[in-house]
């Protein structure tokens, strides 16, 4: 494909300017309107249900700006006659307020860190949950706006996720346009998002056009946004009917395949079905090479170590059991795996840049010439605002933490600086890979805090629960500020909407945790919220605790092979051969029956893309995300249902403590 160069009267993605005179024609446009502010909130807290109950039962919390964005513009075009012109640049504010709305769950440690506290003996209100929330929920965007300048503007990282949504706006509000069109937009991003130091470098380029190819291609005609709803729509119904039908059957959401076959023991390490649409949409989401990973890590945890700790007596208790069963055995290597692919991944990104930065020096043109900000001086957000933001909320997080959990006020301080600094590796880890890091920045805050308060568990989470909230937190409003780089969207509006969106999603996710843990055990058979177990044990191992017997080096041979992944990822020609180290893990901590559906959907995805790619293109997202919120949204009225003590009809083909209601 032939590279254009962009002409100076155009903006990135192709929006003409018609004239001299209407080189301010984007800044005259609407960035910022209430009625986008408003459907984001809605969508996002949808969403922030969503992820609340999907995180509680196996971890997994979706961005979800390609689905606001889907979602949003569906809303305002079933209104477009009530509400007219609604515009790209609202759409930016709509996803971001949207997003920052949504990731609550994980920004906030409801699926991990407050079960985890829990399970410790620290229990938390609806009060303190609040104060907890809003202590750490906005020092991260303050601490995202300096890093604009850096990682977009003068570094140009890809931000694979932000430039997909670019795209995905682009096309929803200029559906007619040629293919020659579509091409020239693509190679304009080609040039827009390559890396310095590989302008040259073809695979570079070609990934930057597949990613955007596969975002945005097939956007159609009004005649095919029809067909598009309605798809969104069946797939909505199918799935919400199934979640619903199967609370009054409660077989239906884990059907004991191999007891009904005569081979029981199997369904003792959790060889069940659970035929979820949504964690067949989820690996749709998750793609084929994710898939593929934790199908091999579900066999090689759940088919062959942990059935070896429990047959070797090394994992005595039940099964299940985080403690003393197989569960827990196997745990400790999912997380050796997590941290040595994490450790690695960041050591390579730190090599990268100081690389980067001596072979550049800081006299670079390449640097120097983007200090001119595209955005006008009143788009963009004042020095002043960050810095007094990035103060007066990391006093607030301290001031609000220390009391709350006992604390001498230095511990949350340090937490908070610590947040601050692996924050920056977790953006830059984010923009050339599409991977936050959390988990592993927030392990490497609780290696510290292992100095800073030996034998403290408690103090050790809550430093890793910081680190994850800042990470999270400036990663997601990372992203958004790429898509409105993209689109020229006002960063300041963009600002409006991530403060906005993350002061409601307070409140969205305390009433959402309050409502599944008030319907459902956390931990429990239903919503194990497993990643909880991994902050303990992870608390436990830096403060003198001990492994599992007979674990240790099943821990060494599986970190190494992780750690090896990144460094083979170093040579392109590997990469397709490579299982995602993380997929692998987590497929290990979850059990089986909540991954089979996942690889299902990744496999469902590969071949889909592969025989269809047009087709592909066109519909996946839209199918995939109406599995996901058609169970996710009637989670809220299965919650409702059980704490009314709605009953189930039959408990016909349940096995014992294998269905809910039952």
């Amino acid at each position: 494909m032939d590279h254009v160069e962009l002409d100076e009267d155009e903006s990135p993605l192709g929006f003409p300017l018609e004239s001299e005179g209407d080189k301010s024609k984007l800044s005259r446009e609407k960035h910022f309107s209430v009625r986008a502010v408003v459907v984001g909130l809605l969508v996002g807290g949808l969403m922030c249900f969503s992820n609340m109950y999907f995180g509680l039962q196996t971890g997994w919390v979706t961005m979800g700006s390609l689905q606001s964005t889907l979602l949003g513009f569906g809303v305002f075009r079933l209104l477009r006659r009530q509400v007219p012109n609604f515009g790209p640049l609202e759409n930016v504010i709509l996803q971001t307020t949207a997003v920052a709305t949504a990731t609550m769950p994980l920004a906030g440690g409801f699926v991990g860190i407050i079960p985890a506290l829990s399970t410790l003996g620290v229990e938390l209100g609806t009060g303190a949950l609040i104060l907890w929330s809003l202590a750490v929920c906005f020092f991260g965007v303050f601490f995202a706006v300096p890093l604009r300048k850096q990682t977009i503007l003068r570094e140009k990282l890809k931000f694979p996720s932000g430039t997909a949504t670019a795209y995905m706006i682009k096309m929803l509000h200029k559906q007619e346009q040629s293919h020659d069109d579509q091409e020239r937009l693509i190679d304009e991003i080609a040039l827009e998002e390559r890396l310095p130091d590989t302008a040259d470098d073809p695979a570079a380029t070609e990934i930057v056009e597949e990613e955007a190819v596969a975002a945005s291609t097939g956007m159609g005609t009004a005649e095919e946004w029809k067909y598009k709803w309605r798809l969104l729509l069946i797939t909505f119904g199918v799935s919400s009917g199934y979640m619903l039908v199967s609370y009054f059957v409660p077989v239906l959401r884990n059907l004991p395949l191999f007891t009904w076959l005569g081979m029981p023991s199997l369904t003792q390490f959790s060889w069940t079905l659970t035929p979820s649409l949504s964690y067949v949409g989820q690996g749709m989401i998750m793609g084929g090479r994710t898939g593929l990973s934790m199908a091999a890590g579900t066999v090689v945890g759940w088919a062959f170590l942990a059935p070896l700790a429990w047959t070797m007596g090394w994992a005595p208790g039940p099964i299940g059991s985080f403690q003393d069963g197989a569960r827990g055995w196997i745990l400790w290597i999912s997380l050796s795996i997590m941290f040595a692919e994490s450790m690695t991944s960041l050591a390579i990104l730190v090599f990268k840049l100081a690389a980067h930065r001596f072979r550049l020096g800081f006299a670079s043109a390449t640097w120097a010439d983007a200090d001119e900000d595209p955005a006008p001086a009143d788009q963009q957000v004042p020095l002043l605002w960050w810095t007094s933001g990035l103060v007066v909320s990391s006093v607030a997080c301290v001031a609000v933490v220390s009391p709350l959990f006992g604390m001498p006020f230095y511990e949350p301080l340090i937490a908070v600086v610590v947040a601050l600094l692996v924050s920056v590796l977790a953006v830059r880890a984010l923009g050339e890979t599409d991977l936050n890091p959390v988990s592993g920045v927030g392990k490497i805050s609780q290696i510290v805090f292992a100095g800073v308060a030996p034998g403290n568990v408690v103090s050790n989470v809550i430093a890793g629960a910081i680190a994850e909230a800042g990470a999270q937190q400036a990663g997601d409003m990372m992203q958004d500020l790429k898509t409105g780089h993209l689109l020229r969207a006002s960063p300041r509006a963009q600002f409006y909407g991530q403060m906005i969106g993350s002061f409601f999603s307070v409140f969205f996710a305390v009433a959402a945790y309050a409502l599944y843990t008030s319907a459902y055990e956390v931990p429990g058979p239903q919503l194990p919220a497993p990643t909880a177990q991994i902050w303990i044990d992870m608390a436990k191992l830096v403060n003198g605790g001990t492994l599992a017997e007979n674990v240790l080096g099943f821990c060494i041979g599986f970190a190494v092979f992780a750690g090896a992944l990144p460094l083979l990822e170093l040579w392109p020609r590997f990469c397709p051969f490579l299982p995602s180290g993380i997929a692998f893990a987590v497929a290990m901590y979850v059990t089986p029956n909540y991954t089979i559906p996942r690889v299902v959907g990744g496999c469902i995805q590969w071949f889909w893309k592969r025989r269809r790619p047009e087709s592909h293109n066109k519909y996946m997202i839209v199918v995939a995300s109406g599995f996901v919120l058609g169970e996710g949204i009637v989670s809220i009225v299965d919650a409702v249902m059980r704490s009314a003590g709605v009953p189930a009809l039959t408990c016909l083909g349940c096995s014992p403590k294998m269905c809910g209601g039952c």
